[in-house]
């Protein structure tokens, strides 16, 4: 049994084993969060508001449908490590973009904006840092 234990401590002596745990945490995050969007209406209307507040051509379901599956597949690359730096500079932009009409630092971390100040510290922090050691691509 102690065997065990001391083959399991030596993960948490890896290098980049804690960027691995934060990349599984995010991307985790990100795929639950888009199919939790894809069973309520209400969210998925919610994540395309800005997208008709900018003007752009469709209704705003449909622009919820794109963002809920761009937080899936930049969910996934991120937890494998794939595109890592696309994934999350894609992540970080339509934070940007969805904090566009609202983004004033009075506002932008209180209760409506905190989700997406999160999502843009969180995209560009890891666009800085990368993968680390454990990612597909090498």
């Amino acid at each position: 049994m102690l065997a065990w234990f001391s083959k399991f401590g030596q993960w948490f002596e890896k290098e980049n084993f804690g960027i691995l745990l934060f990349r599984f945490i995010f991307g985790s995050c990100l795929i639950v969060y888009s199919i939790c969007c894809f069973r309520d209406a209400f969210l998925l209307k919610h994540l395309g508001q800005m997208a008709t507040a900018l003007h752009l051509p469709f209704s705003d379901i449909f622009w919820g449908i794109w963002m809920a599956f761009t937080f899936i597949w930049t969910g996934l690359f991120i937890i494998l490590g794939f595109y890592f730096r696309l994934a999350t500079l894609t992540l970080f932009i339509s934070g940007l973009l969805g904090a566009w009409k609202m983004l004033s630092w009075k506002f932008f971390f209180l209760p409506p904006c905190t989700p997406l100040s999160i999502l843009i510290t969180l995209s560009l922090v890891f666009s800085f840092v990368g993968p680390g050691k454990f990612s597909i691509k090498k």
